[in-house]
């Protein structure tokens, strides 16, 4: 019956009285995210849990920038206004909010909401954006991760891995949840996705007392760790035995800047007494902002 009558109220008025009817002004003044989460409940909590909604009160970052002192770390964590391949402004109000609704959708110059599809929504003004469907829209803040990422050709853009999608009602609020279909509704926690096994090719060569130890990372299309500032890591740990007794004991750390490029062997070389029968390979991962390291994977090699 909601739908029916919808459906009348707009035949008989038009699009454009509707638009008068329902527009509220201040959804156009920049206000609080929690703003958005009257129409778009489920994109506002998946924010609310995310990195970006801690961007500029994060412990990690608040040290990383000397209590916000390094200035060019700034607009990144709480920007005016995110757009394809150029560095934002930094804004002036809600900055606790860090990368917030506004910054990534709202601009200035058309006044109005700009997202990947052309959509009738009243309470705002909405314009149809194709940015936000390619990886040019990271570009300004995550430049390196996107330059590697563009030197892999990978066919998969940002959004595939990090903005996985569902099909659902974009808004949740009577009656707008019915003004338009289902569409992707992209996750907008950002998760940090955590490689395993298959991502990683690993060879061993041995000759005499030399260990060669080569490694490519054969799946990800950016730098692992990656990080525009921040101190990702990953650790490696390569362990030696003969006959079930440990004979070697190697470590290693890679930061984004010594990290595993995408296709790209990695190479180190070892040293040791006596060759072994066995190999353990150990990687181990530390996100900048967790006190706590993760297995990556764990992996054993046999020689005669």
């Amino acid at each position: 019956m909601r739908v029916i009558f919808l459906l009348f109220l707009m035949f008989s008025l038009g699009c454009e009285k509707i638009e008068k009817i329902f527009l509220e002004e201040d959804i156009l003044d920049r206000p609080p995210s929690k703003r958005c989460s009257e129409c778009h409940t489920k994109i506002y909590s998946q924010w609310k849990d995310s990195r970006h909604s801690v961007a500029w009160i994060s412990e990690d970052f608040i040290k990383k920038t000397e209590n916000r002192t390094k200035t060019k770390c700034l607009s990144c964590h709480a920007p005016l206004e995110v757009k394809a391949v150029k560095k934002p402004e930094l804004r002036n109000k809600l900055r606790e909010e860090g990368v917030n609704c506004f910054s990534c959708h709202y601009r200035g110059d058309t006044n109005s909401i700009h997202g990947p599809y052309r959509v009738f929504s009243p309470p705002h003004y909405s314009t149809y954006d194709p940015d936000y469907i390619s990886s040019k829209i990271c570009a300004g803040c995550h430049e390196k991760t996107y330059l590697k990422w563009k030197e892999s050709g990978s066919v998969k853009n940002c959004q595939d891995c990090h903005m996985p999608a569902k099909k659902e009602r974009l808004i949740q609020k009577f009656p707008f949840t019915y003004f338009h279909s289902k569409k992707n509704l992209h996750n907008h926690s950002f998760p940090s996705l955590k490689a395993d096994e298959k991502d990683f090719l690993i060879n061993f060569s041995i000759k005499q007392n030399f260990i060669l130890m080569k490694i490519k990372n054969i799946k990800i299309p950016h730098t692992i760790p990656t990080s525009q500032q921040g101190s990702p890591k990953y650790y490696i740990t390569i362990t030696g035995y003969k006959h079930n007794k440990k004979i070697l004991e190697e470590r290693f750390m890679l930061t984004p800047k010594n990290g595993l490029e995408p296709k790209k062997w990695k190479s180190f070389d070892l040293f040791v007494d006596d060759k072994p029968n066995k190999i353990s390979i150990k990687i181990d991962r530390k996100l900048s902002w967790s006190k706590k390291k993760e297995e990556i994977l764990k992996k054993d090699f046999y020689f005669d």
